[in-house]
């Protein structure tokens, strides 16, 4: 009589890294392991895209922030402060050519930027712990007169907000209306609002989040509504006592909630209610990260949103980037190699020539550098030479075939794959008592919708199933997708045949 066939399968990818649960609690669709990954909105996970460098380095120092400053009259400009100076320059071909700006700033203090009037025209702020900068697009206003010094600027309600006073670490600083240059200037329709929900709790952060302004300390949120052109002064009430952010950079608003890093992983909040982002399906990784780094390091955490993808991408100082794709509620990571090396000092958005959303990184050697670029090799040089290999590296959720207790011998994996022509793609596996590897072949693609997104290729067409000779025999199987070629594949499905080594 033949031994009974036991099949296991990963019948897609969405679930996403669950690095924290016991083996057997992983969901089907989980991974244990996503380095070097992203998830796609199909159920389906990729290679990470590539990082290439704009031009030399900025600096030999890190490049502490970015932004992006979108004109009226609809072009765009790119900003990063390095060593002091603000740099400035405009997306399009590599090599870029920053240009210097007169005026000098912190050269440690990461500087956060606000676009918003003046009173006449519209300016980028930039508060880097003094008092308030303000660049127009031909010249830079060092410490304008009558302003206060702030670490952090938010735009709510026609106003400009700051908070980071050294002498008032309570307190919240507002302008007129329509005009940054009077921030904390009570004799100009400014001021100040000391911030007393939680006692004399230090304000760390500020977001706009619809008719909120949202007031983070290390630990709860307050929030300011209300006071707006009708100049009704509200006193700031509570939302949570019980969590806020040790990461003052991890602050990002997107639409009517605000994601932020604390002692205990991943938040996000609204006007009314803070919930952290994971489950006990779902738990959060960043966690044990966390709590073994050293409080000095909290402060380099950085956080951006990337439209394209719908992720949020944290940075860990010397661990990488992990990503939380915010419709699929569910992380991948860690992203090493150029993340890692130069370490990550900054990350903000932009947009490329066709006006689609793309991600900027600064990194600790001064280079400004585009991710998800049209490489699979990180650290590229602005004129396309140069590189290094990155890998990406997936292991499934572990398979026991429907019986943990059942002794089996393998026989056949399938996996559903779009390799990019990728030549150095293996799947390996173990059973805690046998190892075995495969190199699946090379292989021609094609591209979804004949097309790319952004600077990357997204989606896939042409899948084949590939069917992976597989030896030895275990009580579980841990499966991982290894890649180290210079494309993008895609891989969206595996199924398992065994064979039950019970008696017959």
């Amino acid at each position: 009589m033949a031994r009974d066939k036991l099949l296991d399968q990963q019948p897609m990818m969405d679930g996403g890294l669950n690095s924290i649960s016991d083996d057997v609690a992983l969901t089907p669709t989980q991974l244990r392991k996503a380095g070097n990954a992203r998830l796609t909105d199909f159920g389906a996970i990729t290679k990470r895209g590539g990082t290439q460098r704009s031009s030399a380095a900025l600096s030999a120092h890190p490049v502490l922030n970015g932004y992006t400053w979108l004109k009226d009259g609809g072009t765009q400009e790119i900003m990063a402060m390095c060593n002091g100076t603000l740099r400035t320059t405009t997306y399009g071909a590599f090599p870029w050519t920053w240009a210097s700006q007169t005026g000098t700033f912190s050269t440690s203090v990461a500087p956060s930027f606000a676009q918003f009037r003046d009173g006449t025209n519209d300016v980028v702020y930039i508060a880097d712990g003094g008092l308030l900068n303000a660049w127009d697009g031909t010249a830079v206003t060092t410490d304008i007169a009558g302003t206060v010094a702030v670490n952090t600027i938010v735009v709510h309600n026609e106003r400009l907000w700051g908070c980071g006073n050294p002498s008032f670490p309570d307190s919240i600083f507002y302008s007129d209306i329509n005009n940054g240059s009077t921030l904390g200037n009570g004799s100009l329709n400014g001021g100040q609002i000391i911030v007393r929900t939680f006692s004399d709790e230090t304000v760390v952060g500020l977001a706009s989040v619809s008719t909120s302004l949202l007031i983070f300390h290390r630990r709860g949120i307050s929030r300011l509504t209300g006071y707006g052109q009708d100049d009704i002064t509200v006193t700031p009430s509570g939302i949570t006592s019980d969590v806020g952010t040790i990461a003052k950079k991890s602050i990002v608003s997107i639409g009517n909630v605000a994601y932020f890093v604390s002692e205990r992983g991943l938040y996000r909040c609204n006007e009314a209610e803070v919930a952290p982002v994971s489950s006990k399906e779902t738990p959060d990784p960043l966690l044990p990260l966390i709590r073994s780094m050293a409080s000095a390091d909290f402060s380099n955490i950085r956080c951006t949103f990337n439209r394209a993808t719908r992720e949020l991408w944290i940075t860990l100082p010397e661990i990488g980037v992990y990503t939380y794709h915010t419709t699929l509620n569910a992380w991948t990571g860690p992203w090493d190699g150029a993340y890692i090396d130069p370490d990550t000092s900054s990350m903000w958005e932009t947009l490329n020539t066709e006006g689609l959303p793309v991600t900027l990184r600064g990194d600790a050697s001064g280079y400004v550098s585009l991710c998800d670029a049209s490489v699979a090799l990180d650290n590229v040089n602005a004129d396309g030479t140069g590189g290094s290999a990155y890998t990406f590296n997936v292991r499934l959720h572990r398979m026991y075939c429907g019986d943990t207790a059942t002794y089996k011998a393998l026989r056949w994996g399938y996996l559903t794959a779009q390799l990019r022509g990728s030549a150095e793609c293996r799947v390996s596996w173990t059973t805690g008592e046998v190892m075995g590897s495969y190199s699946l072949p090379f292989s021609f693609y094609g591209i979804w919708g004949g097309g790319l997104w952004g600077t990357s290729q997204w989606g896939s067409a042409s899948s084949q199933s590939y069917r992976i000779p597989m030896g030895g025999a275990g009580y579980f199987i841990d499966v991982n997708i290894i890649d180290s070629g210079q494309t993008i594949p895609v891989f969206s499905n595996f199924q398992l045949e065994t064979f039950s080594l019970g008696r017959r």
